[in-house]
């Protein structure tokens, strides 16, 4: 059969998108995801990208939506900012919800907002709660620290000490924080610190170069995809990361440059994590598909 896809990035983290909204139950058994992922994010030999995403239909009525991210080398997402900002977009703009939107991820829901839109050239720019990174209890001087969601890491990496920050976004995250992304190795530290054995489930990978108290440019090595030109959790992850150390003000949104773009980060009073940002699609297709 023919699989009908639509190519959708955020900041240049890209992904293919299925409409599996309306698939009957015995059409998704039929199909290996996982190993459809592998294949169709062949930069090479066939769409390419990031990874899968499979838009697949509500189980809730509060809900427009439910997604499945499955990375570049099959392993399955448990969430996905840029992601999911690409779903509201497409959600909108194929007229199946308004500009407020309810995506399911695994075991949470995303309110989204597409803040602005522009249907003839496909992009949009689109606001989404990734919610609080764990339980927050009072600290010292009135703020806050987060409980369970940030600590620190001393790895050995090829016999140097390492210090880094790891931060829970729903999804695994270390931080370390460089002088300059640009000078950093990224290509040989990312893949070790991902596959490290203190993550025995292994870890996305950020590097932060702090600018200000309200800015810090951010390479990302995503765990299962490698550098990728952002990442939406990544981002929020190296803001909860530099707020809950003193690097950011905590009242300030954090404006985070990645290699395809700027993102932007808030937090709220009730430690409410959004991310802000474009959404843009690229072109539609089809493959001739073999069941997998």
């Amino acid at each position: 059969m023919d699989l009908s896809f639509v190519k959708m990035h955020g900041c240049g983290n890209d992904y293919v998108f299925v409409d599996a909204m309306h698939w009957c139950r015995a059409d998704l058994n039929r199909v290996d995801f996982a190993a459809l992922a592998r294949s169709i994010s062949n930069r090479h030999l066939s769409v390419g990208g990031d990874g899968l995403v499979v838009m697949l239909a509500a189980v809730r009525d509060d809900i427009d939506v439910r997604i499945r991210m499955f990375n570049a080398d099959g392993s399955e997402g448990a969430m996905c900012g840029n992601a999911i900002r690409c779903v509201a977009m497409w959600l909108h703009q194929s007229k199946r919800s308004d500009r407020c939107s309810r995506i399911m991820m695994q075991d949470r829901i995303i309110d989204a907002e597409v803040l602005s839109s522009d249907a003839t050239r496909k992009q949009a720019i689109v606001r989404v709660s990734i919610g609080s990174p764990a339980t927050v209890v009072p600290g010292a001087e009135g703020m806050s620290k987060f409980v369970r969601s940030v600590s620190l890491h001393d790895i050995q990496l090829s016999g140097r000490p390492v210090e880094l920050t790891s931060v829970s976004m729903g999804n695994p995250h270390a931080i370390l924080y460089v002088d300059d992304v640009e000078l950093t190795s990224v290509d040989k530290l990312g893949p070790q610190i991902e596959r490290h054995r203190e993550f025995p489930d292994r870890t996305n990978v950020e590097f932060v170069q702090v600018l200000g108290p309200d800015a810090a440019i951010v390479r990302v090595w995503e765990r299962g995809s490698g550098e990728t030109q952002a990442c939406g959790s990544g981002a929020c992850a190296a803001a909860v990361a530099g707020w809950t150390q003193g690097l950011f003000a905590h009242d300030n949104p954090v404006r985070i440059q990645m290699r395809g773009g700027e993102l932007l980060v808030r937090i709220s009073d009730e430690h409410m994590v959004t991310l802000e940002g474009p959404a843009k699609e690229s072109f539609r297709g089809s493959l001739a598909f073999i069941e997998m």
